[in-house]
């Protein structure tokens, strides 16, 4: 993630520097901060399950026992795992079949199926974070939204 955010904004402002401060721009430029930031977006989304920050519907989870509220979370976290299997499988796919086609990238002239290689590999890391979910969700005592608050709150001080 660091090296993604990094390569955008250090080209984002030798681009801006080039185009005002030259009166020029470097063609290639655009193409690789938006593929940066692409690439980062999809290894960015196995973060957000580790740390638990995607959005997500907590209706439930205020309402119901801690019991449940488990059940909730690795119901949450299977279906998760299906959408990361069908993320890891179809992106390989796209890998494999935009390399033996022999596409290129507009700018760079480089094999466009590196740039949708990200996408197979961020089904793999979600798969494993998912799995880290429901881990985490069996062997950890439940406890109610009152406690969790209380710990969140704690976290903050």
């Amino acid at each position: 993630m660091v090296v993604f955010m990094s390569i955008a904004t250090v080209l984002t402002a030798l681009q801006v520097i080039y185009r005002y401060g030259f009166n020029s721009s470097l063609f290639w430029v655009e193409e690789v901060v938006i593929y940066s930031i692409i690439c980062m977006s999809f290894v960015g989304a196995s973060m957000g399950v580790r740390n638990g920050v995607h959005i997500s519907v907590d209706v439930l989870n205020a309402f119901v026992p801690p019991a449940v509220n488990r059940w909730l979370h690795i119901i949450a976290a299977v279906l998760g795992i299906v959408f990361a299997c069908f993320l890891a499988y179809y992106g390989f796919q796209l890998f494999f079949n935009t390399l033996g086609r022999g596409q290129r990238t507009a700018a760079l002239r480089l094999p466009m199926a590196w740039f949708y290689l990200p996408i197979a590999i961020s089904g793999l890391l979600l798969l494993v974070r998912y799995l880290w979910v429901i881990h985490h969700a069996w062997t950890k005592p439940p406890v109610s939204l009152a406690e969790e608050l209380a710990a969140e709150k704690d976290k903050l001080v």
